[in-house]
């Protein structure tokens, strides 16, 4: 398995790297039926996330697979055998939404990776993390908040999905879906405005040649 695309089963069934057998068919359990598609109608990424925690399931309840797996993780960086990685929750992604917001006070918005951002905030709002911010929506006013903070700047190319992806958090919040519309038209006129500035430069400058010509 290549160390890019290297999952976190533990995170995905939120119990630690230490945890015994027994605690791992525990959490699955209750994962299951939490975000089975069945008992979740109104959740649009709850059957995503259930494949995901039958997956984790599937490695980390066969003892061979498990070890395996644990040292392709430990090869991959994403442990060192005693460093316990954070559980994946509602409340952990809005402290990473801040971490974010407050990151992007340090950098020259201008100057900042587009593409790097909309990849950074596409991870925040992955299938599985947004099935658990629909399961669990008390931060999600919050989250997006901190999101647009960190968007504002955002190209439009990039901010179109970010945007879709956000107001599906927030589907009753009027005020909130208003400040999304009106950031994502803000980035669209933008947009504009830098594809159309050239041939306005243009225009401006063939029309003060023809009026020196006339005058």
């Amino acid at each position: 398995m290549p160390a890019a695309a290297l999952k976190d089963y533990y995170q995905t069934l939120e119990v630690s790297p230490s945890a015994t057998p027994d605690e791992i068919k525990k959490a699955y359990r209750a994962l299951a039926f939490k975000y089975h598609p069945d008992t979740n109608p109104d959740n649009a990424f709850a059957h995503t996330h259930f494949v995901a925690i039958q997956e984790a399931y599937s490695i980390l309840s066969h003892e061979h697979k498990r070890r395996k797996y644990d040292e392709e993780r430990w090869l991959n960086g994403m442990s060192n055998r005693t460093k316990e990685q954070p559980v994946i929750s509602a409340a952990w992604l809005l402290q990473e939404a801040r971490r974010l917001q407050a990151h992007m006070h340090t950098i020259d918005t201008y100057r900042m990776s587009h593409s790097a951002l909309h990849d950074y905030v596409m991870l925040l709002l992955a299938d599985s993390h947004m099935a658990i911010l629909q399961q669990d929506n008390e931060n999600n006013t919050a989250i997006v908040h901190e999101l647009l903070q960190s968007t504002r700047h955002l190209k439009h190319q990039y901010m179109q999905p970010l945007a879709d992806r956000m107001a599906l958090l927030v589907p009753t919040d009027n005020d909130m879906l208003i400040r999304i519309h009106k950031q994502t038209r803000r980035s669209y006129l933008q947009a504009l405005w830098e594809k159309y500035l050239p041939l306005l430069i243009l225009l401006i400058a063939l029309l003060l040649c023809g009026l020196m010509v006339l005058y």
